[in-house]
């Protein structure tokens, strides 16, 4: 899905209703590409460089910590927002150490997914 000018996001959720909603909600601005498990976005990503990669921290099979270290590990300038329904205080510092540049928990609002992807694909 390579559109002209749009930054690229890969979306990886187990639950496809969030997969596509973050699709819906960021099509418009982004050229989306998603993944329904950590093993599926590893696989995306060795294929190529995503601007913004969006995971969910728990998922069957390959986690979302995966997720991060391995994007982090192809291109360190990778950029990862991790969300999760389950936060916690080390959850949340575990995704910061592991990369991530912003974590969102679930469920988060529109304005609060648009806020932390700006930040991530400004900065």
């Amino acid at each position: 899905m390579n559109e002209p000018n749009k930054k690229s996001v890969l979306v990886v959720d187990d639950e496809e209703i969030i997969r596509n909603f973050l699709s819906e909600v960021l099509g418009e601005d982004y050229a989306v590409s998603l993944a329904s498990d950590g093993d599926e976005a590893i696989e995306q990503i060795k294929e190529r460089k995503f601007d913004l990669i969006i995971t969910d921290l728990k998922m069957p099979r390959v986690p979302g910590e995966e997720v991060v270290k391995f994007a982090r590990q192809q291109d360190p300038t990778s950029k990862v927002i991790v969300i999760s329904a389950f936060s916690s205080l080390y959850t949340i510092s575990q995704s910061i150490n592991n990369g991530a540049c912003a974590f969102l928990s679930k469920p988060f609002s529109i304005k609060e997914l648009m806020q932390a992807v700006e930040n991530a694909v400004s900065g």
